[in-house]
């Protein structure tokens, strides 16, 4: 069982950990992505064996979902660095079905990886994004990330187009600071609260 939360309209959603079990409606959550959202995923979860793999246990990675009436609405990961240069870093990644945009899932699956975070005493959170990602990168601007690179042509998108990697990276103080002063706002306004 996982964590019930209302979203601004109202609909029920659950947050849970992902499993091999949620395989099927994990690879049909990535065929109905809008194409724009589908072009900037790092792998091709469009292929069922890729979404497979994705699912099998690993040590270094925390999957979460939304889950309205079984169907996964938003699929996130929060990806560790437990050895060497990086162990203090995790890496934040977030998709949210089209249709529950705008309503502060984005923010709920933010919050639940923040939480995971702490639990792996994470310090700094850093996200890769292609240049085209425009909207994804004001999301993070938004939780309180900072551009720190770009890369020039160093990534492919599923079409085959090189595009600039953007690395941005935030302290987990600056994030919890932004998930917070949100929660505030929807809460006083009822709109958007655990169950």
């Amino acid at each position: 069982m996982g964590k019930p939360i209302k979203l601004r309209d109202g609909t029920s959603v659950e947050v849970r950990a992902l499993t091999r079990a949620d395989a099927d409606e994990s690879f049909a959550f990535f065929q109905k992505l809008q194409p724009e959202d589908q072009a900037y995923l790092r792998v091709k979860v469009i292929d069922r064996k890729i979404v497979e793999q994705r699912l099998q246990k690993n040590a270094n990675v925390r999957r979460i979902a939304a889950v309205v009436e079984g169907k996964i609405i938003a699929d996130a990961a929060l990806e560790l660095n437990p050895y060497g240069w990086k162990r203090h870093l995790a890496e934040y990644r977030i998709i949210v079905a089209s249709d529950y945009k705008r309503l502060g899932l984005g923010m709920v699956m933010a919050g639940e990886l923040y939480e995971l975070a702490i639990k792996e005493k994470v310090e700094e959170m850093v996200v890769e994004l292609m240049s085209p990602q425009v909207e994804a990168k004001k999301i993070f601007e938004r939780l309180g990330f900072k551009q720190e690179a770009v890369m020039k042509n160093m990534v492919m998108d599923v079409n085959g187009r090189k595009q600039d990697l953007i690395l941005m990276r935030c302290n987990l103080d600056e994030i919890w600071n932004k998930i917070e002063t949100y929660y505030e706002e929807f809460e006083s306004l009822g709109s958007l609260e655990t169950v």
